[in-house]
Order: C-alpha cells, then structure tokens, then sequence
C-alpha cells in the first residue's frame, strides 16, 4: 500500500512540473539550421570577432569595427523560467559597441544569443554566460 501510495504521488508530483521549451517553433527552426552552421562559421572567421564583457549592470557587446550597417537581435534567455528571456534589437553607439541592461535580472546562468547581418552576410554568435553579483 506505502508503495502505491509512494508512486502515486510521484505521478502527482511530476505533473504538476512547469517544463518551458526553449522555444515555440523549434522544428522549423531545425530546418533551418545549415544556415545557422554558416552564419557561426562567418562570425569565427572575423578577426576580431564580437567580444564581451559582463558587469553589475548587464552585458558590454563589442562588434567588429570594420563592419557598417550592423542590424539584428540579440536574445538572452534563462532554459530554467522562460520569464526571464529577454530581447533586444541591436542598437550600436559610434564605436560599433552596445550595452545590455539585465540589472533587474536574477542571477544565474543564461545563453545570450546575436544574430547580425552586416553588408549583406549573416552572422551568429551563441554563448553561455553567468550573471553573477
């Protein structure tokens, strides 16, 4: 009886679970991913490619200084609360360099991922990062 009772709550337990997927459409995605292949062996060819730092407030994106034009996104998100996901579209200043605001953020680990198209050739970056205090 203490074994039924036991596997009974568990069942309970784990349906009661929030499980967000990483995102909505993630088959057409995949299809889509030799695309994404190139676009990262793009962004590894740069010299020197985009760079970063984190601070108390957030992220310091540095993109090539030789690229003009730059548009695209950068995406942060959380894989454990969707919540906390963040977008943004990237607005460089005139040293081609962008500061990210995710002071209100919790603390933890993050992917940041950047998807820029500069003069007509795609580029993608996707990095783990750690906001710590």
């Amino acid at each position: 009886t203490a074994f039924v009772v036991f596997i009974l709550f568990l069942v309970f337990r784990s349906s009661q679970e929030q499980v967000d997927l990483v995102t909505e459409d993630y088959y057409e995605q995949e299809l889509d991913y030799q695309n994404i292949i190139r676009e990262k062996n793009n962004a590894l060819a740069l010299d020197p490619g985009l760079t970063y730092t984190i601070n108390k407030m957030g992220i310091a994106l540095s993109f090539p200084s030789d690229q003009s034009l730059i548009e695209g996104d950068i995406k942060i998100y959380r894989a454990s609360n969707k919540n906390f996901d963040k977008d943004f579209k990237i607005e460089l200043d005139s040293e081609n360099k962008m500061e990210l605001n995710l002071d209100q953020s919790p603390l933890g680990l993050y992917k940041m991922i950047v998807s820029w198209e500069a003069n007509d050739v795609g580029y993608f970056v996707e990095k783990d990062i750690y906001l710590t205090p």
